[in-house]
C-alpha cells in the first residue's frame, strides 16, 4: 500500500493541472472500520490511465489559439467547486448524518449531567412508570438523549426545584447572546461554540439556538442530520444573511424585516433535543457585500451594524417563554407532545459562531451580542494576530459610540485559551502572562491539546457524541471531555453565576496544584 500511495504520489506531483478526474486512495483499515467505509479502492493502473487522460485534455486546452485566461479560471472554480461538493459527500459524513445521534449514555452518566445521585436516579427508576425503558448494553441500562430529556422533564415535575432540572429563562430574563469570535483561524473557535452548546443541553437542558457566521460551515457539520436538515444546506436554505434582513425582497426597501414568526422558521431543529441551528454556506459571504449596497442606498434611521441585533430582538419580542418546566406532567406522566412544543417555544441563549475575520457583517455580530468570548492559541504570532484583532474592533466600536451609545457585551466576557501544550513552555509563559496583566478577562481554565479530538473529527462528530471504538481512544477522549466540561463550566461561571458545577475548580486544582502551594 505504502508503494501505491508513493506512485500515486510521484504521477500527480509530475502532472499538469487537471480537472473531473477522480482519485481515490484508500489505506489499510481493520476489518471493524472497514464496515464504516465502502470508498473504492483505485488500483495504480486505473490512476495511471486517468493521469494519462487528464494530461491529454490539459494538452488540448494548451493548443487552443484562443485560449482565454479569465474563462480558464471560470472554469476552474466551476469544475473544482463541482468537484469538492461530491468529495463532500464522503461516506464518514453520510454515516453520521444519517445515525446523528446514536449514543447513549449510561444511568450514572445521566445521573451526572442531571446533577443527582446515582442512587437517587436508580430510586426514581424503580418508582416511577413513567420514566423510559432505555436498553441495555451488557449488563449497563443506557439512555438516548430525547430519553434524558425526558428523565430531566420528569424531575423538574416532581422535583421542588424544577429549574435546576430544566435551567430555562424566565418571561422576564434576558436573552444571552454569545458569540465565539476571534479573526484568526485555527483557534478551536468552532469546536469550542459547540462543545458548549452541547454541554448546555447535556447538563442545563437548555434551548439554545446556533447561529453560524462563518462559510466554512464548520459548526453546522457538528449539527446537520438532524429532523429538519437531513444533509448540508444548499443556497435555498436560509442563513444569517436572510435572518438579518440583508437581502432586498420588495421594491420598496432594500432590506428585509421580517417579523418573528418567519424568523423562527429559519432556524432549524437538530438531532438535539432543544438545540436549533440557523446554518452556513457560500451564500453566508455576501452579507458584507449586501451591507455594502445598503449603504449605498443611505437609509434614514437604519444603521449597517444593528441588522442582525434588531433581527433577534423582534424574534425575542414575539417568543416569550410561556412554559414552566414544572407544567410539563399530566397525570404524573409526562406530556410528550407539551414537551416538545416547550422546547421550540423559545430560546434560552443563542450562540453564534463568528467568521474569521473582521468585516461590517461580523460587526453586527458583536453589536448583536451580550457577551464575547475570544477562544485563541498562545503561540507568539496569535498574540500579535489576537492584538490587531482587539485594537480593531475597540476602534469599530469607539466610532459607533461616537454617534449611538447602545448597550451591547453587557453580560461576560472573556479570553479562551485554546490548543495549550502542556510540555510547551512558550504556550504556559503567554498564559502565565496574560493571567498575570488581565486576569478577569482571561479564563484561567483553558483547552488543551489533545490528539484525541482528531478521532471524532474524522466522523464529523464532537467528543460529546462520539464513541470510541478502542480501549486507547476511550481514555483519550475521556480526558477531553473532563478538560471540556472545565472550560464550559467556567463559562457557565461567568455567564450563569450559581449553576456552575465544580468542574472549573477541580480541574485548577489539578493542573495549577494548588494543594501542593498551599503546604
Amino acid at each position: 500500500m505504502l508503494g501505491v500511495l508513493l506512485e500515486a504520489i510521484s504521477y500527480q506531483r509530475h502532472r499538469p493541472s487537471c480537472t473531473r478526474a477522480r482519485w481515490a486512495v484508500t489505506p489499510y483499515t481493520s476489518p471493524k472500520r472497514a464496515r464504516m467505509s465502502d470508498v473504492r479502492t483505485v488500483s495504480i493502473q486505473n490512476i495511471k490511465k486517468r493521469a494519462s487522460s487528464c494530461v491529454n485534455r490539459i494538452h488540448k486546452r494548451i493548443g487552443k489559439a484562443e485560449c482565454d485566461m479569465s474563462g480558464n479560471l471560470e472554469q476552474f472554480l466551476q469544475e473544482l467547486s463541482r468537484g469538492l461538493d461530491k468529495t463532500m459527500v464522503s461516506v464518514n459524513k453520510e454515516l453520521t448524518m444519517r445515525d446523528r445521534i446514536k449514543r447513549s449514555w449510561s444511568m450514572r452518566q445521566c445521573a451526572r449531567f442531571l446533577n443527582v445521585s446515582h442512587q437517587h436516579l436508580t430510586k426514581l427508576a424503580k418508582d416511577h412508570d413513567d420514566f423510559p425503558a432505555g436498553q441495555y448494553v451488557g449488563r449497563e441500562r443506557v439512555f438516548t438523549l430525547k430519553e434524558l430529556m425526558h428523565i430531566r422533564a420528569l424531575l423538574a415535575g416532581t422535583g421542588k426545584r424544577p429549574y435546576e432540572y430544566l435551567a430555562w429563562r424566565k418571561p422576564e430574563d434576558p436573552l444571552p447572546v454569545i458569540s465565539f469570535a476571534s479573526q484568526k483561524g485555527g483557534t478551536a473557535k468552532s469546536l469550542s461554540a459547540a462543545h458548549f452548546a452541547q454541554y448546555l443541553s447535556l447538563h442545563y437542558g437548555m434551548r439554545v439556538g446556533i447561529m453560524d457566521a462563518d462559510p466554512q460551515s464548520t459548526i453546522t457539520l457538528y449539527f446537520v442530520g438532524g429532523e429538519e436538515m437531513p444533509t448540508m444546506p444548499d443556497e435555498n436554505t436560509p442563513t444569517m444573511v436572510d435572518f438579518a434582513g440583508l437581502f432586498q425582497t420588495t421594491e420598496d426597501l432594500p432590506f428585509t424585516d421580517y417579523d418573528a414568526p418567519t424568523l423562527d422558521t429559519f432556524f432549524k431543529k437538530t438531532s438535539w433535543p432543544g438545540i436549533r441551528l440557523l446554518p452556513a454556506h457560500g451564500e453566508t459571504s455576501e452579507g458584507e457585500i449586501q451591507i455594502a449596497r445598503i449603504l449605498r442606498a443611505d437609509i434614514p434611521g437604519k444603521r449597517f451594524y444593528r441588522f442582525l441585533k434588531d433581527a433577534i430582538d423582534r424574534w425575542r419580542d414575539g417568543h416569550v417563554p410561556v412554559t414552566k418546566p414544572s407544567e410539563l406532567l399530566s397525570d404524573g406522566k409526562v406530556d410528550k407532545s407539551k414537551l416538545d412544543a416547550a422546547l421550540v417555544e423559545t430560546l434560552d441563549c443563542i450562540i453564534i459562531d463568528y467568521q474569521p475575520a473582521l468585516t461590517l457583517f461580523q460587526l453586527n455580530n458583536v453589536i448583536a451580542s451580550s457577551s464575547l468570548i475570544i477562544p485563541q492559541t498562545m503561540k507568539g504570532f496569535d498574540i500579535a494576530t489576537l492584538s490587531t484583532f482587539v485594537t480593531g474592533l475597540l476602534t469599530m466600536l469607539r466610532h459607533i459610540f461616537a454617534n449611538e451609545r447602545l448597550d451591547i457585551g453587557a453580560g461576560a466576557n472573556m479570553l479562551l485559551p485554546t490548543i495549550v501544550q502542556r510540555t510547551n513552555e512558550q504556550d504556559l509563559k503567554q498564559v502565565s502572562n496574560l493571567l498575570e496583566n488581565c486576569p478577569d478577562e482571561v479564563l484561567p481554565v483553558f483547552y488543551l491539546r489533545s490528539d484525541a479530538i482528531s478521532n471524532a473529527s474524522d466522523v464529523y462528530q464532537s467528543v460529546y457524541e462520539y464513541e470510541p471504538d478502542t480501549p486507547g481512544k476511550k481514555k483519550g477522549i475521556n480526558r477531553f471531555i473532563d478538560n471540556a466540561d472545565a472550560v464550559n463550566d467556567a463559562i457557565v461561571s461567568r455567564l450563569w453565576p450559581g449553576l456552575e458545577r465544580g468542574y472549573a475548580d477541580a480541574w485548577m486544582e489539578d493542573f495549577y496544584d494548588f494543594g501542593e502551594d498551599a503546604e
